[in-house]
């Protein structure tokens, strides 16, 4: 006889994931009653610790993998005020990364920094290694899309120093591939293959097709990144097979996230391969599944890219708002380096529509942009594009 859940009993819950090996997508139409039992429970203490088990095996579920960070994440308050009154400093460090993460959800990049870095500070008073590398994860996956959250040499060998006193395989697979992410945006794409390719092994190795999907998916937006950088077509034979890879092994997970990404690295490569017809397309895809998930960072990115194509197709009506859109979004996140890219994509779009001094403002509000990238590599890289666009207007 198949064991039966009831919603009215933690205990009933926890003896359900004891005995049940049946993926956790069967458990989507409890997802209200779960809230409201867990929500009782961690606010009385005699119920909280096994409240809290409780909690530890749905939260990543619901609030991570499918990103229902909103509802889940209220839970976590009531969570954070019992462990404090009961004085469990390691349920602490837990709460504190899964705040960190579910704000890097929601694009709230300075909470999700301090969340990190509480939990950083609260692992290392208590020695617990595990978290401390499951902190120093969140802190380089916030580097990709905020760059003040700076990879330092120091930062990076405290990181590998905590990873080498943990036996979980698998935390050191996720601090790899946050840290192949991380290096990519710095430009420094052979430290990024390098870690990206560990991660990988890792999760092959072991057969686990959410780590594969994600390791695949970063090593795939490293060689087009690697093709933006070098204009050599051949690295994107690299990122289709790493594509097709990760398409494959998470379309085996309920890891929602990965519609709007794997769309969007699927127009890039269409984008470097000039049919921009077609990318723009597959852009439109990332847009839709980024809102159909309410992925603040995704949508950005989307509309960034949707504006480079539409751009190229002549579309500049079209291409202009989104543009705009993107510039907004990448000013509101303090990213010099994306507001740097879409002036050099405004600009570039007025060139063609005939609107030189449009494009003459938007130039120079872009070398100004540029000249304040900090990483050398980024801005040699936008300043390059800016002088280029300097000399087609005269």
């Amino acid at each position: 006889m198949a064991f039966r859940v009831s919603p009215q009993s933690v205990a009933d819950w926890l003896r359900y994931f004891e005995k049940s090996d049946e993926p956790l997508n069967r458990l989507m139409s409890y997802e209200n009653d779960l809230i409201a039992l867990l929500q009782t429970g961690l606010n009385r203490e005699h119920e909280f610790r096994q409240t809290f088990e409780l909690l530890k095996h749905v939260f990543p579920y619901f609030a991570l993998s499918l990103s229902h960070t909103e509802q889940w994440s209220r839970l976590l308050m009531d969570a954070l005020l019992m462990a404090q009154d009961i004085k469990d400093n390691e349920l602490q460090v837990t709460i504190f990364r899964w705040w960190g993460e579910a704000y890097l959800k929601s694009g709230q990049h300075q909470p999700a920094s301090n969340a990190f870095r509480i939990g950083l500070e609260r692992a290392e008073s208590g020695e617990i290694n595990d978290m401390l590398v499951a902190m120093y994860t969140g802190i380089f996956k916030l580097q990709w899309f905020d760059l003040e959250q700076d990879v330092t040499q120091p930062l990076l060998q405290q990181a590998l120093d905590a990873a080498a006193r943990v036996r979980d395989r698998g935390l050191r697979a996720n601090l790899y591939d946050a840290l192949a992410s991380a290096y990519t945006r710095l430009s420094k794409t052979q430290i990024a293959l390098g870690y990206g390719q560990t991660a990988f092994a890792y999760w092959y190795r072991v057969g686990n097709h959410s780590g594969l999907g994600r390791a695949a998916y970063t090593l795939a937006s490293i060689y087009i990144y690697m093709t933006q950088l070098t204009e050599d077509n051949r690295f994107l034979d690299h990122a289709i097979i790493y594509l097709e890879i990760a398409r494959a092994e998470l379309a085996q997970t309920d890891d929602v996230w990965q519609y709007p990404l794997l769309a969007y690295q699927q127009a890039g490569i269409y984008y470097q391969l000039e049919d921009y017809e077609v990318a723009a397309d597959w852009y439109e895809q990332s847009l839709k599944e980024a809102v159909n998930t309410n992925a603040p960072h995704y949508i950005v990115i989307a509309h960034h890219g949707l504006g480079l194509a539409q751009a190229k197709l002549k579309l500049f009506t079209a291409g202009r708002r989104n543009l705009l859109t993107a510039l907004k979004s990448w000013e509101t996140l303090h990213n010099s380096y994306e507001k740097g890219s879409v002036l050099v994509g405004l600009t570039d779009l007025e060139l063609h529509a005939g609107n030189l001094e449009k494009s003459r403002a938007y130039l120079y509000t872009g070398l100004e942009v540029a000249r304040s990238v900090m990483d050398n590599g980024m801005r040699q890289f936008l300043t390059d594009q800016v002088d280029d666009l300097e000399s087609k207007l005269g």
